[in-house]
């Protein structure tokens, strides 16, 4: 009661101003809307570039290390300095670094870029987070978090299928890029470009916020070390590492499901909006789930809904197939987000949100190197020779796919047990 008591008092939800809301909701939107437009064609960009299975995999470990490998210690360094200068700074990073994307032409420094660009969002997500625990309560805190999700990813959607089809259906010069001429994918480029504006409007909203971490000047920032020896949160990190471990497995393997499908801007654009939607629904009825279920059953579902995304990814020969994929990725992912967030924030207090959020990501972030670049190193050995657009590959990929499924299955195991283990007390 006396961390509640607080809390409340620390930052009251009622208190928060309608305009420093709309802020928040703008805030959350283009932090979703630049990740979405990276997310969606940086890697199939790489594809592009003649990326090899274990290149495609070093990139996506080095975006999901370098994104989560300093999280503890920006998320501890918002706890002191505040959430509003640290946010700035990651997405100046992110403005700078996927501009430079959309005109490189080199896998070598393709992967630098994508460093620094995961050196910024590790400064964003830490930070974003803990801003979120800071405007809310223990009792209004799924909601706040499923809100802003919301506003976010629907946020994104429309914009990505507004530019989208702009970009394949209106006359845009293919020179609108300097040196375009030695660049492939100018239309996939074109979109990452965008995502550099939208990170840059973000830091010009995040500039006019009021800081929220009142509790700053008071704080002393928490080691790693302090904080892995809070047994529950402890728990968590532990039943979870699998299972992150194993899904990264699919995703140096999904740009050349999508390669192969070889979807256009608006046809992204679809699938992204599908996915949103579908994240959106899961985050807006989160809450009623949760109070039924538990925040814990309720990962699991999320976890469960996802095993279905690389079943039914074998079946996907055309694009539209894959927005099946993606109804169970978003619903899941919507479902996941939520309630870990939830988690982590009510284990670590008023005082260390930044610092436990930075923890749990720069263990997701080790597990899901590791497992991406195993995957890809497994992967690229079995299609030594081959190319994307070969029967051979594809066959072997629809193996991979099958296999990454029942894997997944299996290490979801631990977190039903978590989960009922807290339903029994």
């Amino acid at each position: 009661m006396v961390v509640l008591k607080t809390e409340v008092e620390q930052h009251p939800t009622n208190a928060i101003s309608r305009k420093e809301k709309i802020k928040a909701m703008i805030i959350s939107a283009a932090n979703s809307a630049g990740q979405e437009f990276y997310f969606n064609y940086a890697n199939l960009v790489a594809v592009g570039m003649s990326a090899t299975p274990i290149q495609i995999s070093i990139i996506t470990g080095i975006q999901n290390l370098g994104t989560n490998l300093f999280q503890g210690f920006f998320g501890r360094l918002s706890d002191r300095l505040g959430r509003k200068i640290v946010l700035i700074l990651g997405f100046i990073i992110a403005t700078i670094t996927t501009a430079f994307l959309a005109f490189n032409s080199s896998t070598i420094v393709f992967m630098i870029i994508i460093a620094l660009y995961s050196l910024g969002i590790s400064m964003v997500i830490p930070s974003w987070n803990a801003l979120l625990g800071d405007i809310s309560t223990k009792k209004t805190r799924v909601k706040v978090i499923g809100q802003l999700g919301m506003v976010g990813t629907i946020s994104a959607s429309v914009i990505l299928l507004v530019l989208g089809f702009l970009t394949d259906y209106l006359p845009f010069p293919e020179n609108f890029l300097i040196f375009s001429d030695k660049l492939t994918d100018y239309n996939y480029r074109f979109m990452i470009f965008c995502g550099s504006f939208i990170f840059a409007f973000a830091a010009i909203v995040v500039v006019t916020l009021t800081e929220t971490n009142l509790l700053k000047k008071k704080n002393k920032l928490k080691s790693i070390r302090e904080i892995t020896k809070d047994k529950p949160f402890a728990v968590l990190i532990t039943v979870t590492l699998a299972w992150w471990f194993v899904m990264s497995f699919l995703w140096p393997l999904f740009p050349y499901v999508l390669k192969i499908i070889d979807p256009t801007n608006a046809q992204i654009a679809i699938l992204s909006a599908v996915f949103s939607a579908s994240m959106a629904l899961s985050q807006i009825s989160i809450r009623k789930i949760a109070d039924k279920i538990g925040r814990r059953m309720t990962m699991f579902v999320g976890i469960i809904s996802l095993c279905m995304v690389p079943l039914v990814l074998v079946f996907s020969t055309e694009w539209y197939l894959v927005i099946i994929a993606n109804i169970f990725g978003g619903l899941g992912n919507g479902a996941i987000m939520v309630s870990i967030s939830a988690e982590i924030l009510d284990l670590a207090g008023p005082e260390a949100k930044g610092a436990y959020s930075g923890a749990f990501n720069l263990m997701l972030g080790i597990a899901t190197f590791c497992g991406s670049f195993l995957c890809g190193v497994i992967f690229e050995f079995f299609t030594d020779g081959y190319v994307y657009s070969d029967n051979e590959f594809y066959i072997v990929l629809r193996i991979f796919l099958i296999g990454i499924t029942i894997v997944r299955i299996l290490a979801s195991i631990p977190i039903l047990i978590y989960a009922l283990k807290k339903r029994k007390q």
